[in-house]
């Protein structure tokens, strides 16, 4: 195709203008805040919104499943012993532990493990959980080397480990943004997702141990939960009447299934969590051959062109 009637297709083609609206997103999130981004989104996607979550939809973004989920389902549900967790060591780490966690109990609960930075926030979590699961807490810092060091070594050998803290300034133009908040950010996603990796790998199962970031870098895996509401999601401007709300208890279930055999091709990938497990299993050898669902700079060392 001739560059003139690639540019004629492109100004013809529904996706380009997608693409093109959510750019100019973007730059209305820097320069004029989240609430105006928010709204130019949703119509650049053009979907209609629910506002309670189903089971599943079409996908309202880019998918490689044809099925979107909002709640949990059987092929990720913690009933199955497939998926069971049976004397297994989870440690969990988060800035705010928040419902991170859904309360449904396993048929053999494991040892839950949970680090963050408020203990009261920590045990509202823990009570969230069947009496039945062992559960400690450690109150630390992730951002501080010493402190998620000295967790790590008191709670010894673990089989799964989830890179879930995280922070999020308040929105705002860059020309006003607080530095030191925005900063915080940085510190907390990837300073504290480094040292909290850093600091457990040494002490993990070596017949087999599971690493999994929550939208955090590409560690063993990397899972976006969908979208939760949560004091991350209302501190950024969003409205949960505005977007397709996910359960808690689907990331939750989605991250017990990403931890199992089951999810072994997906090793090294980026996942979100709303994306059908049976089809990606459908596709496990395809996904395994080639480079989807990574992120690197493709085609180096270039040619000339």
């Amino acid at each position: 195709m001739e560059p003139e009637s690639r540019h004629v297709a492109a100004a013809h083609n529904p996706s380009f203008h997608r693409i093109v609206r959510l750019l100019v997103c973007w730059n209305v999130y820097l320069y004029n805040g989240a609430d105006q981004a928010v709204s130019l989104c949703y119509k650049a996607i053009e979907i209609k919104i629910s506002i309670l979550p189903s089971e599943k939809m079409q996908p309202p973004l880019p998918s490689p499943t044809s099925t979107w989920h909002n709640d949990t389902y059987a092929s990720i549900s913690p009933q199955r012993p497939e998926l069971g967790a049976a004397g297994k060591t989870v440690v969990i780490t988060a800035e705010s532990a928040e419902r991170r966690l859904s309360p449904s109990p396993a048929p053999k609960p494991p040892r839950v493990i949970l680090l963050g930075r408020s203990s009261a926030s920590l045990d509202e979590t823990a009570k969230l959980l069947p009496s039945t699961v062992s559960v400690s807490t450690f109150a630390v810092d992730v951002t501080e080397e010493k402190s998620i060091s000295d967790a790590a070594a008191s709670i010894g050998t673990w089989d799964v480990l989830v890179l879930a803290a995280g922070y999020i300034s308040t929105p705002s133009p860059i020309a006003s943004a607080d530095t030191q908040d925005w900063w915080q950010s940085f510190e907390t996603n990837t300073k504290g997702t480094f040292l909290a990796t850093k600091a457990f790998l040494p002490t993990a199962n070596p017949t087999h141990a599971t690493v999994l970031g929550v939208v955090s870098g590409m560690i063993a895996a990397t899972v976006h939960p969908g979208m939760v509401v949560t004091s991350i999601f209302n501190k950024s401007g969003a409205k949960a009447e505005a977007f397709p709300v996910d359960t808690v208890q689907l990331p939750a279930h989605f991250l017990v299934w990403m931890s199992s055999p089951e999810a072994g091709f997906l090793k090294g990938r980026c996942v979100w969590a709303n994306w059908d497990v049976d089809e990606l299993k459908a596709s496990a050898q395809t996904i395994q051959s080639g480079i989807q669902m990574t992120g690197g700079i493709n085609g180096w060392p270039f040619s000339k062109i």
